[in-house]
């Protein structure tokens, strides 16, 4: 099978441009040849014959150019035109070609714009005019009114109605090449909303589901020896009950506005200790740092800091289990530094691929490029680190509300 590097190029090829414009040229210049010409005719000598071949042939090598260069093109096509019109007038010979610059005029007005297209309309009638005042001319008595009627009739239509056809050609052409980049930027804006859509869904329910199922695990066991750890259960409600009202609040900006889907939530760095609290009951020790002096943030990147400390932890716990000790640092300086750090020695409870989409690090790598911050993630000794740098103000001591104090 021939793929399209295959295929061959150049003239022999019938998709070739160059192949197409040299076709289109002969399909020109050779019926003005024999029908606005007298090559054939035996009143011609070789002189006249060998001029209206030169012009023809002058003419075609212009066409054949016209995609390129248009308004050159149109410049050397009427100049041959008038040219051999006038010649035509002054008795060296009779040839008063035009569809090669009805051709050039089509090129002009589907490719300049509006001025350049008006301008090479007036133009296009010079020559025509000096056609019909020649036929007019060589005609007497009555067939002179009739053949200045036709000739008229012809070429005023004709070159209008060409040139009309081109600018509704380019207007079509604009309004296709409109319509595909609405299209196009239409499908960007669906596939970012998907993007972002998914990353809530994994941020709001796959973290909380999966904390959900490691503390019903813990309780499973636990509540056959120690009834006091009922309380497992719960914890377990509680989340239910925040991860359904989450939902509900995402479900409801999608349903009624076009509001961006992150906008109204308030979780940030303030809520950090709240989101450790839970990892605790699942037992996980985690606990958090922070230092440097708190600077300005927008709410977006406090939401971001939460989120990925909230995909870190319960990645944690999904992977490492109880009896993992983690620590989360919160430095200010720069940029927002945040790392979460485990050292990998739990108990990691059965099942536990189960719980993960394999979503949550690409969704956070996504998250953080949005803002021109940097992630990394990659196991740490026998543990694993996730750390990232995000954009804050430059105005110093001004305290973000996101911001906790030093654990």
């Amino acid at each position: 099978m021939t793929t399209p590097q295959d295929r061959p190029r150049g003239l022999l090829n019938l998709n070739s441009v160059r192949l197409q414009d040299t076709a289109l040229a002969l399909a020109a210049v050779i019926p003005e040849l024999f029908y606005f010409g007298t090559i054939i005719s035996p009143r011609s000598d070789g002189a006249q014959r060998l001029g209206m071949v030169l012009l023809t042939l002058a003419e075609a090598v212009a066409l054949v150019l016209r995609r390129r260069r248009p308004v050159a093109t149109f410049a050397a096509v009427w100049l041959i035109t008038t040219a051999a019109n006038v010649m035509a007038v002054a008795g060296v010979f009779k040839f008063t070609p035009a569809f090669g610059l009805l051709i050039a005029l089509y090129t002009v007005a589907a490719q300049c714009r509006r001025p350049v297209a008006l301008a090479a309309l007036v133009l296009a009638f010079a020559p025509m005019g000096v056609t019909v005042y020649h036929d007019a001319y060589t005609y007497h008595g009555p067939f002179v009114v009739p053949v200045l009627v036709a000739n008229i009739a012809f070429f005023l239509p004709v070159t209008v109605v060409v040139w009309g056809f081109a600018r509704w050609s380019r207007a079509a052409r604009a309004d296709a090449e409109r319509r595909r980049q609405e299209v196009a930027e239409a499908r960007r804006r669906v596939t970012q909303e998907r993007l972002r859509i998914a990353r809530e869904l994994h941020d709001i329910v796959a973290n909380a589901v999966a904390v959900m199922v490691m503390r019903a695990e813990t309780g499973r066991i636990t509540a056959l020896t120690d009834p006091a750890q009922g309380e497992a259960f719960g914890h377990i409600e509680d989340l239910g009950r925040s991860t359904l009202a989450e939902l509900r609040h995402l479900l409801r900006l999608l349903r009624t506005s076009e509001t961006p889907v992150e906008e109204g939530y308030g979780h940030g760095l303030g809520d950090l200790e709240q989101l450790l609290a839970d990892v605790r009951r699942a037992g996980v020790e985690i606990s958090l740092e922070t230092s440097g002096t708190p600077l300005r943030i927008d709410d977006s990147v406090g939401r971001t800091a939460y989120r990925l400390v909230q995909e870190a932890a319960t990645n944690i716990t999904k992977h490492s289990g109880p009896g993992t000790s983690a620590v989360v640092r919160i430095t200010w300086d720069n940029a927002l530094l945040i790392e979460v750090v485990d050292d990998g020695a739990g108990r990691p409870p059965g099942g536990e691929q189960d719980l993960s989409t394999g979503h949550g690090l690409l969704g956070l790598r996504e998250r953080v490029a949005l803002f021109g911050g940097l992630l990394s993630a990659a196991p740490y000794g026998p543990g694993f680190r996730v750390a990232a740098a995000l954009p804050v103000s430059t105005v110093p001591g001004h305290r973000t509300p996101d911001a906790h104090p030093a654990a």
